[in-house]
């Protein structure tokens, strides 16, 4: 079949994995397609809801062929031998790949490739195109406010949206909202919730200083590089109108040293219940005290230089998404616009494409 360098599989072995189904529904589904062509050697992975198809670089090709064999075996197996050069061959009734390096050969089983199901989309010619590097800023400051396994499917991903010139994403779990927005020219205008998982795979194989092509269609999104066509499923739902939730009008404002504000929610948070991991922020002219308390009557205070002289600012958050929402900003200082106890409260950055919010803890 061929031959190849460790560090021109490894990485992508590791994204077909993650890819391949881990519920064991069909075996084959656990299973990553090998399809050795005469000119290049294409591996995919799918558990039919998403599908990564690979193309390797630099391969020596000794003989064509398709087979399927276990993703995560190979991805662990190969991930422990040494560097260097890795031949992959069937043995003759096409029963085991035999994988061999400097150190030793391993014999894994297979499953034929004509069992290995098809991703059926609907193809588009309507591509937009986006810089890899944007992309990842596009999920990276949204995605980390997605819901995880809610009731309400539809939270469970990232929200896409393209307008007449921008490309916005969005993400909730209906205690943080984050939203990010690119410029994006162009004709077009489209839709969707891109499910948890594509949103974490995607961030894990998109490549640097890359033009990436994708498109959507009524029920699918596809991405699209020079070694990799991602396939996946969108969620069927009505995502919730984000923009009533963004709070607006006039509120109390504090600023503070980001970093040192991440400090001081690190170290009172061990204090703090369990369940809740409540903390209070409350201004008292030029100061910010940061407290905790839990039910063992154990409690924690912190005092934080403002940069201006605040009063009236009193409220509660969970430290979690408190310290994920300023973990995603990159400015020295940060605001936090309250309006009130129970109201969402605003983060603000000198990024005027990102929007914050944060609803409050009542403790």
């Amino acid at each position: 079949m061929f031959s190849i360098e460790k560090s021109n599989i490894i990485s992508e072995l590791q994204s077909l994995s993650n890819v391949a189904d881990k519920k064991q529904t069909l075996p084959v589904l656990s299973n990553v397609l090998i399809r050795c062509n005469s000119d290049n050697v294409q591996l995919k992975s799918t558990d039919l809801e998403v599908e990564l198809e690979v193309t390797l670089t630099s391969p020596t090709i000794t003989k064509p062929a398709e087979i399927t064999i276990p993703a995560k075996k190979i991805s662990d197996i190969v991930k422990e031998l040494p560097e260097g050069p890795l031949s992959f061959e069937l043995n003759d009734d096409a029963t085991k790949m035999v994988v061999k390096s400097s150190s030793g050969k391993y014999n894994l089983s297979t499953i034929p490739a004509a069992d290995f199901p098809d991703f059926d989309i609907e193809a588009s010619e309507n591509f937009y195109e986006v810089e890899s590097e944007d992309l990842l800023s596009l999920i990276g400051k949204t995605s980390f406010a997605m819901a995880n396994q809610d009731w309400r499917h539809y939270l469970n991903g990232c929200y896409i949206e393209k307008s007449l010139n921008a490309l916005k994403m969005v993400a909730t779990d209906a205690h943080r909202l984050a939203i990010y927005q690119l410029v994006m020219e162009g004709e077009g205008e489209f839709k969707g919730i891109i499910p948890r998982k594509t949103v974490i795979e995607i961030m894990r194989i998109l490549p640097k200083n890359e033009r990436i092509k994708f498109y959507l269609n009524t029920s699918n999104i596809v991405f699209m590089s020079k070694n990799f066509t991602f396939k996946s499923k969108l969620i069927d739902g009505n995502y919730p109108n984000y923009n009533q939730v963004v709070p607006s009008g006039d509120g109390i404002e504090i600023r503070a040293n980001r970093k040192d504000l991440l400090d001081s929610l690190s170290r009172v948070s061990v204090l703090s219940n369990d369940k809740f991991k409540g903390v209070k922020l409350t201004a008292n002219s030029n100061y910010l005290d940061v407290t905790a308390h839990n039910p063992e009557q154990e409690s924690a205070e912190e005092k934080l230089e403002l940069k201006s002289s605040v009063s009236g600012f009193d409220v509660a958050f969970n430290v979690n998404y408190l310290r994920e929402i300023l973990s995603t900003i990159e400015d020295e200082d940060i605001s936090i616009v309250s309006y009130g106890p129970d109201k969402s409260a605003a983060v603000l950055s000198s990024d005027q494409n990102q929007t914050l919010v944060l609803m409050p803890l009542l403790l």
